[in-house]
């Protein structure tokens, strides 16, 4: 009896640290979230202080929240890549503007994405998310190059999924 009296006593106490903890996370995150500071409104090619990798990061960050869920490609480029901008998806033209057109007409025929991943370091970034247009699935991989918190180059990698992949987590 002392026993199951004594158990019931140690779990009581571990499920009411639980709970506290768990209500601190939920208010620290809820004060991260209030005090965050919002996105600038354009990046800085010149940006060069001691923080600039974790200014990257954040670049990287509202990208792909903006351009990979929210579909809102013209905000992205404008916040992001403003200016000078090297292509080398091989579908898609030279420039920000061909880039701005290309994507935005693929959201607007219905592609969908999901599974987004991202990271950035070494004045570069990535973003990895699922995409499906039509009847077809893909794995992408989007590699930025950055001057400053600019994006000014662009590299992708997409890798069709069929369904039929050895590996149950080939892609994600």
């Amino acid at each position: 009896m002392r026993f199951i009296t004594s158990f019931i006593t140690v779990l009581l106490l571990a499920v009411s640290a639980l709970a506290l903890n768990v209500n601190i996370a939920r208010t620290s995150s809820e004060v991260q979230t209030a005090t965050k500071p919002k996105p600038p409104k354009v990046c800085d090619s010149k940006y060069n202080k001691a923080d600039l990798a974790q200014k990257q990061y954040e670049a990287v960050a509202d990208f792909a929240d903006l351009f990979v869920n929210k579909h809102d490609v013209l905000t992205a480029f404008n916040r992001w890549v403003p200016g000078e901008y090297k292509q080398h998806n091989p579908f898609s033209a030279q420039g920000r503007d061909a880039a701005i057109k290309f994507l935005s007409d693929s959201f607007k025929s219905g592609t969908k994405t999901s599974k987004l991943t991202f990271f950035a370091g070494q004045g570069y970034g990535m973003q990895h998310f699922k995409m499906s247009s039509g009847n077809t699935t893909f794995a992408v991989v989007d590699y930025f190059k950055f001057k400053g918190t600019c994006i000014v180059e662009h590299w992708d990698v997409l890798q069709t999924i069929t369904g039929t992949e050895l590996n149950p987590i080939a892609f994600f």
